[in-house]
């Protein structure tokens, strides 16, 4: 299979888990202890964390397979060699505005997050055009390039998150995490869900999968990103639920950025530690944001074959505010989020895996007539 360079080198599976991670780990994290303190009772989100967890790796392993399938083909090209290319035009569709969707959605939350504990005088509108101008710029270059970010924020990333544990510890109360057991299944399955929510992203793969130096192994990297943001949200919501208790942290918007506002370092050397958090967390949130809109262009240059990249994305661009500042208040926004994840389990999950199946019915088709 022939591969796209990375650099001067193409991607190692330790690196394309990186780049899922990366993509997993954005905003979802920052909201996920609230939406599942909703759901559940206790700290009994736990479970709803790990059984949405195993859905996630399986789900990841059979979309990966989808993207080793293609070959050394784009994963649209494979897509209409199987349904026809009027029915692989259509799934670009949905996956463009999926993806769109996806970078408008991560923007508008940055733009939210940024207004209420950094930039309170500034109109979000602003907030979320500055941000978005960098998106631009960040995919006006190599794709190659967005990938090797991944590589560089992804440490920094989780190193904060080692140092929010470390120091958040102090205010840690076991006692807030009983009673063990009490949530009924249907409250961990609405739990479930909005995990699941949260852990799309891993589609990607069709599309970085050439990249790749040995692509046999996606299934492996695929798997290995979605740990780690399994691990990662299973920590932060421990923490939460231990600090704020079940109910604190069920009436607090982003209760990740409160933990941080939480850490006191030892002789008060340094203040405000939220605001370091939170410019660390926007690394991430960025990557995330433009792999999104680069898809998103993918996309639009199967549908529109003879448009340049500069065409796209003045196109794209203006769409992609337009989504951005659609909602007007937090309940909105969350719609907003919704139906983009849901848009994203047909788009991006469903129909991948439904192609899995039917290139394995044509292939056992084949090999039978070559027996008669």
């Amino acid at each position: 299979m022939k591969t796209a360079s990375f650099g001067e080198r193409p991607v190692t599976p330790l690196e394309m888990s990186m780049t899922i991670a990366s993509m997993l780990i954005g905003v979802g994290v920052l909201t996920l202890p609230r939406t599942l303190a909703s759901a559940t009772k206790s700290f009994d989100g736990w479970m709803s964390i790990a059984g949405a967890g195993l859905i996630a790796m399986l789900l990841g392993a059979l979309v990966s397979r989808t993207a080793v399938k293609a070959g050394n083909q784009p994963f649209l090209e494979y897509a209409s060699s199987l349904i026809s290319r009027p029915l692989a035009c259509l799934l670009a569709f949905f996956q463009m505005l999926y993806f769109l969707g996806f970078s408008a959605y991560e923007t508008r939350a940055i733009a939210n997050i940024s207004k209420q504990y950094l930039f309170d005088r500034t109109p979000v509108e602003y907030i979320a055009l500055a941000f978005f101008l960098v998106i631009v710029y960040g995919v006006s270059g190599s794709r190659s390039g967005l990938l090797r970010l991944n590589v560089m924020f992804l440490p920094a990333v989780l190193s904060i998150v080692v140092v929010v544990v470390v120091f958040g510890y102090r205010w840690f109360e076991f006692g807030n995490l009983e009673p063990f057991f009490v949530t009924g299944i249907p409250g961990l399955l609405k739990g479930m869900k909005e995990v699941v929510f949260s852990l799309l992203g891993f589609e990607i793969i069709l599309y970085y999968i050439v990249f790749m130096a040995r692509p046999e192994k996606a299934p492996k990297a695929v798997v290995g990103g979605i740990l780690v943001a399994v691990v990662i949200d299973l920590i932060i919501y421990q923490l939460a639920i231990g600090i704020f208790s079940n109910v604190g942290a069920m009436n607090i918007i982003y209760p990740t950025v409160e933990l941080a506002k939480e850490i006191q370092f030892p002789g008060n050397f340094f203040e405000r530690f939220e605001s370091l958090f939170f410019v660390i967390w926007i690394m991430t949130i960025y990557n995330t944001a433009v792999m999104g809109f680069d898809l998103a262009g993918e996309c639009m240059a199967f549908l529109f074959k003879r448009m340049t990249k500069r065409v796209r994305h003045l196109i794209l661009a203006p769409a992609a505010m337009i989504i951005c500042m659609t909602p007007n208040n937090l309940p909105q926004f969350d719609l907003l989020g919704t139906m983009i994840s849901y848009l994203a389990v047909g788009a991006g999950v469903l129909i991948p895996c439904g192609l899995l199946l039917l290139s394995g019915r044509k292939k056992g088709t084949a090999a039978h007539a070559d027996t008669k």
